[in-house]
């Protein structure tokens, strides 16, 4: 329990398992432990936090600008990185945060949302994913996606969307230079 505090997890975990087998015993106990657990990991997954990103000085490093002043968020360019992966159970409502921190900030005319931890996508986290897109696109932003892993580019290619499959980097720093390229094509376009 002790190293439990220090760490600052799974304390209160702890303490709930041994309140329940000694007063369940052993086995009810148990099974009640491992019930808290799973409802506990389904709480984490459901409720993830939610990282705006930026740059760590010169380098291709992008850091969540909360816990590193130092960072600095590109000009124009939201990033975005959630801590869990999307699925049915949270694409919407993560993409939907994303969104509404998006729209309350009108120098933003780009998105990066990285899914670094997406390793695969539920036809749920695809359907909220390509609805993000269409709404950011519609509020005159576009949206790239970073870290993408090839899993989820096979859905996108599946599901016909060759041009969020143009704008998926493997790093966010692509993202981002993506961006600045794309910019610059536009603004010397006659």
């Amino acid at each position: 329990f002790v190293r439990l505090w220090r760490l600052g997890r799974d304390l209160p975990l702890a303490l709930a398992a041994a309140a329940a087998v000694m007063g369940f015993g052993v086995l009810n106990g148990m099974l009640a432990a491992v019930a808290l657990s799973l409802g506990a990991t389904i709480h984490r997954l459901t409720e993830p936090r939610l990282a705006r990103l930026g740059r760590l000085g010169d380098s291709r490093n992008f850091v969540d600008l909360a816990r590193h002043p130092e960072a600095a968020a590109p000009p124009g360019v939201g990033i975005w990185r959630p801590s869990e992966p999307l699925f049915f159970g949270n694409a919407a409502a993560i993409l939907d945060r994303i969104g509404t921190e998006a729209r309350a900030r009108a120098d933003l005319t780009a998105l990066v949302v990285s899914l670094e931890e997406t390793f695969d996508l539920d036809s749920t986290a695809y359907e909220a994913l390509v609805d993000f897109e269409r709404a950011m696109a519609d509020a005159g932003r576009t949206v790239w996606l970073a870290r993408v892993h090839d899993h989820v580019r096979d859905v996108l290619v599946a599901g016909g969307q060759a041009g969020l499959l143009g704008r998926c980097t493997y790093s966010v720093d692509d993202a981002v230079t993506g961006l600045e390229a794309h910019g610059k094509e536009q603004a010397d376009a006659p």
